[in-house]
């Protein structure tokens, strides 16, 4: 697979990666300011950072694995993975004549990191979070972090020397969206989770039903319906903070980047709406 980036022309991606990022540090959590939406959300109060890889199995098809690993469990029933927010804003600009950028080669990096080096991941994550909330604390605000930004990873089993990382950070307010029905997390406290509807699958969209938490729906439409499945439309898109969000309501969202072009039944068309 030929890669172009940066007016430089390479084999593959890992040739790519042997050739210009063998020896650099890698980053694994992003500051909110540099993201539009999450940027929203801090004040003077509240901070945030994002955890951005890519999504499903990209990582493994971008390398030509045999093998492709999943970083989003539910992402071919739900049918997320087409249109999913990895190729929103800057993550999805590249230039002319080019296949690639510096934020999907980032976003690269970290889901290889993840997937291949799981350890040293956790323990670099706990160093990163652990200087982020310093930080906060410096500044006296609320450290908020989102783990999967374009990821659906169950971190709840994810241990670092015997403890998770909601666990090892009680201070810090997590918080994700997720595909995954069956998640167990109610019972972390500073963890918040709101589910994402999809119909490109009729079972899993009847799943809704029976989902407590609040739902995320993407619409495609410039104004969003004022209800939805019998629960009152919120705009999802003012600010990123879901815990802040008030109980069983439907989080609007607008499509963005190639959700605009998705028909799979992730992205919701209002006139579609009894």
């Amino acid at each position: 697979m030929k890669v172009i980036f940066k007016n430089n022309t390479y084999k593959s991606y890992q040739d790519l990666l042997d050739r210009e990022y063998k020896d650099k540090p890698i980053t694994i959590l992003t500051k909110g300011e540099s993201n539009a939406k999450l940027k929203k959300g801090i004040t003077e109060k509240a901070d945030v950072m994002l955890l951005h890889m890519l999504p499903h199995n990209k990582a493994d098809v971008l390398m030509n694995r045999k093998v492709k690993r999943t970083l989003c469990p539910f992402a071919k029933l739900a049918q997320c993975h087409v249109a999913c927010l990895n190729t929103a804003g800057r993550g999805g600009i590249i230039k002319r004549g080019e296949t690639t950028n510096a934020i999907e080669v980032a976003r690269l990096r970290r889901s290889l990191y993840y997937l291949d080096d799981r350890e040293n991941f956790l323990a670099q994550l706990h160093k990163e979070i652990t200087a982020f909330m310093n930080k906060c604390k410096r500044n006296n605000k609320k450290p908020c972090i989102r783990l999967n930004g374009t990821s659906d990873i169950q971190y709840e089993y994810e241990l670092y020397q015997g403890k998770n990382m909601f666990e090892h950070f009680p201070e810090i307010q997590f918080y994700d969206y997720t595909k995954i029905p069956t998640r167990k997390v109610a019972h972390i406290e500073n963890y918040h989770t709101t589910w994402s509807y999809s119909e490109a699958n009729e079972g899993y969209a009847k799943l809704s039903e029976k989902v407590s938490d609040n739902i995320a729906v993407v619409f495609r439409t410039k104004d969003l319906p004022s209800r939805f499945k019998g629960r009152k439309v919120i705009d999802g898109d003012k600010t990123d903070m879901r815990f802040l969000d008030e109980p069983n309501v439907i989080v609007g969202l607008k499509a963005k980047g190639q959700a605009k072009k998705d028909y799979t039944g992730f992205v919701i068309d209002v006139l579609q709406i009894a």
